[in-house]
């Protein structure tokens, strides 16, 4: 009887075989990519925390610091050879860039204004800057950002990324944001732009520094922020 009844449904016994067997091939290939994407992300973020204490002790800077760029480098290369599809690296790389922005808007409401305030906000954007190579298909979304914490990741990557067509939007940055430290940083990409020479129009470029300078100027709700007057200053007098 035994033998019969495997006679009879030898065929659907094959079918189910073949499913089971396509199934745990599914299920293996699923662990095998969230145990990648796990690694993956955590690789990342080490490099992003490392840079971002490394740039713990530091004061303002105009200048990007070279550690910074070399670990954008480093992250962006890393998800380059990593066997994740471009979509889930995007996903990586905005999931921590989510990530930042909330601390950042944590830091602006919780922490006192001062030196302490503006050092732990400078680890912040380095860590965004970490990033910045990986997240340039991202760039626009962040630009549109309805707060100054997303528009500060656009404004990273611009300093990583210098890109002449987002001159007016940064300009807009240092004229209409709130924030001293946001504007500021819209300044230091202003200056990475000029350093980078990827500007065809030296006339527009001189007019619109000039114009924010003039804007930080005749700010009339208290002193006017004299590191973004100072760094517009240097980028104007190198545009040639």
């Amino acid at each position: 009887m035994a033998a019969l009844l495997l006679i009879m449904y030898r065929s659907r016994i094959g079918s189910l075989l073949d499913v089971l067997t396509e199934k745990l091939a599914a299920a293996t290939k699923l662990k095998a990519w969230q145990l990648e994407l796990e690694t993956t992300e955590q690789e990342i973020k080490e490099v992003v925390d490392k840079t971002g204490e490394a740039a713990s002790s530091e004061a303002l800077t105009t200048k990007i610091p070279e550690n910074q760029l070399k670990a954008a480098q480093e992250v962006n290369q890393r998800l380059l050879e990593s066997p994740l599809s471009v979509q889930r690296s995007a996903d990586v790389v905005q999931r921590q860039l989510r990530t930042l922005v909330e601390e950042y808007e944590r830091i602006r409401k919780e922490m006192p204004r001062g030196q302490m305030r503006t050092r732990v906000m400078n680890e912040v954007a380095a860590k965004m800057r970490t990033l910045a190579l990986a997240a340039r298909p991202l760039l626009r979304s962040f630009m549109l950002g309805q707060t100054a914490g997303e528009r500060l990741v656009a404004i990273c990557i611009l300093q990583v990324v210098p890109e002449f067509g987002f001159l007016p939007w940064l300009i807009e940055r240092i004229k209409s944001e709130d924030q001293p430290f946001v504007f500021f940083q819209a300044g230091v990409a202003v200056l990475e732009l000029v350093h980078s020479g990827a500007y065809p129009d030296k006339a527009r470029m001189r007019e619109s520094i000039e114009d924010a300078i003039q804007h930080i100027s005749s700010f009339k709700g208290g002193p006017p922020d004299q590191n973004t007057i100072d760094v517009l200053r240097s980028a104007l007098s190198l545009v040639k």
